[in-house]
């Protein structure tokens, strides 16, 4: 009897069990997955996704499926078309011609999903999409694109009579770019509706026009700017630029090179309201000679972060050349001017020993020393007196000799702004003499006197030049 009780009791278990070890059978691919379906009046778009390679293996399938789909798209170049003129001038960017041909996957409307499978490994979909739809409804978006674009151009011309003319520059600039997607058509405005504006050729021509219009100021300086070899700091370089009109050119961005690799500069800069532009000087190398700066307008910097305007940028490009202006400053070495006083016991001796140790060390590649004050960009003065000291009657008592100490005060002074930027002593400079006379004498051909000149330049060098 309890073996009967176990046979039973066990039964339903076994079952349980061999039917969970029995798995469903794998549903059979769909003859779209092997077989690439063909359909006269419909795009078709087919992509699939392995498992392991992407969590998000649904999404990524889908977007393989619209890539294929609109590579089935076909894009005829027609003759008037701008991807059809940067082709035959050899300037085509295969790059922006695989955009203009594919873009459509990001913007393709229309489409309809017809069938999904998955397996353990894969995921596939399969999209549809009717090529008369297609066809009508990018008709409807060229058409809006076209609106919006002649929009844009009107506008341009209402800053232009404003005098705004970075608005405007980049309201022709944004035309232009929404028209990238159909730049391998024919585009054609209603000239009423954009003031005379018949196509994008007409649109790039007045984009260059308005470039072209920009000059450097005849009146910029009175003189050169000037530039000196390793400063701690640069003011800017200022120059005026205007338009034709002798309009100031207001807040439009520029890309600065320097014509001189020597001469470093921050590549970029904006114009101010009244039409001056400041180019950052952060180093100079010593140059006896004029040095150029060229700007060249920053059309993507005046987009910022405008995508539709910058889209267009780089096929803009080909049609139009950003003008270079061209502005100069002088490269001189540091003027400095030496004033030395030399005194021994309040007298003035008329000798010039400091004044010569410090030219001598000063004069170079970078420094040009001169004898006029009013040509110097820095001034040293020296004043330099003897005196007997402390220790002079020890000695006299000891050995009848006199001791003369030589104190000299340096000061390094902007002859431009009047400023004061160093002050320096030396000390502990000695002559030994039998008269207090020779003994300051002594002092200044002490060769302690050089070692602390020399000791001294080194911190008024620091001052003037940063290497």
């Amino acid at each position: 009897m309890l073996y009967i009780l176990l046979f039973v009791t066990l039964l339903p278990a076994c079952k349980s069990k061999q039917a969970a070890a029995i798995t469903a059978p794998e549903v059979k691919a769909p003859v779209w997955v092997s077989s690439r379906p063909n359909n006269g009046f419909k795009y078709v778009g087919v992509g699939f996704c392995d498992k392991a390679k992407s969590s998000n293996y649904q999404m990524e399938a889908k977007k393989n499926a619209l890539y294929d789909l609109s590579s089935e798209i076909k894009v005829d170049i027609s003759s008037n078309s701008v991807l059809y003129t940067v082709q035959n001038n050899n300037t085509f960017n295969e790059n922006f011609n695989s955009l203009i041909k594919l873009s459509s996957s990001d913007i393709i409307e229309g489409y309809t999903l017809i069938d999904s499978y998955e397996n353990d490994k894969q995921y596939w979909v399969y999209y549809q999409l009717d090529k008369a739809e297609y066809a009508n409804i990018k008709a409807q978006k060229k058409q809006q694109t076209l609106s919006k674009a002649s929009n844009l151009i009107l506008a341009s011309y209402t800053d232009e009579q404003n005098k705004d003319f970075s608005s405007c520059l980049k309201k022709r600039i944004q035309a232009f770019g929404v028209l990238t997607p159909y730049l391998s058509e024919e585009i054609n405005f209603d000239p009423a509706q954009t003031k005379g504006i018949k196509n994008v050729f007409d649109l790039t021509n007045l984009i260059q026009q308005q470039l072209q219009s920009i000059f450097v100021g005849a009146a910029v300086q009175k003189t050169m700017p000037q530039l000196k070899p390793y400063q701690h700091l640069y003011s800017p370089l200022v120059y005026n630029l205007e338009l034709k009109t002798k309009v100031p050119l207001q807040n439009f961005p520029f890309l600065i090179t320097s014509e001189e690799e020597k001469i470093k500069v921050n590549d970029k800069a904006s114009t101010n309201l009244m039409g001056e532009i400041q180019i950052k000087v952060n180093s100079v190398e010593p140059l006896n000679q004029t040095v150029a700066f060229s700007l060249n307008p920053d059309i993507i910097g005046l987009m910022g972060s405008d995508s539709i305007g910058r889209a267009g940028i780089s096929v803009l490009k080909q049609f139009i050349q950003t003008p270079s202006l061209k502005v100069q400053a002088n490269v001189s070495p540091v003027n400095i001017y030496v004033s030395s006083i030399e005194k021994n016991l309040g007298k003035v001796t008329g000798a010039s020993l400091i004044e010569t140790f410090l030219e001598q060390r000063f004069n170079g590649q970078e420094v040009l020393i001169t004898n006029k004050p009013e040509l110097a960009d820095y001034i040293i003065e020296s004043i330099a007196d003897t005196q007997e000291d402390i220790s002079s009657d020890v000695l006299v008592s000891n050995y009848n000799i006199k001791l003369a100490t030589l104190v000299i005060n340096l000061n390094l002074k902007n002859r431009i702004t009047g400023e004061t930027i160093y002050k320096g002593q030396i000390t502990d400079v000695f002559g030994y003499a039998n008269n207090l006379e020779k003994a300051g004498l002594n002092a200044y051909n002490s060769s302690k006197l050089t070692a602390k000149l020399g000791e001294a330049v080194f911190f008024l060098k620091r001052k003037v030049l940063v290497y």
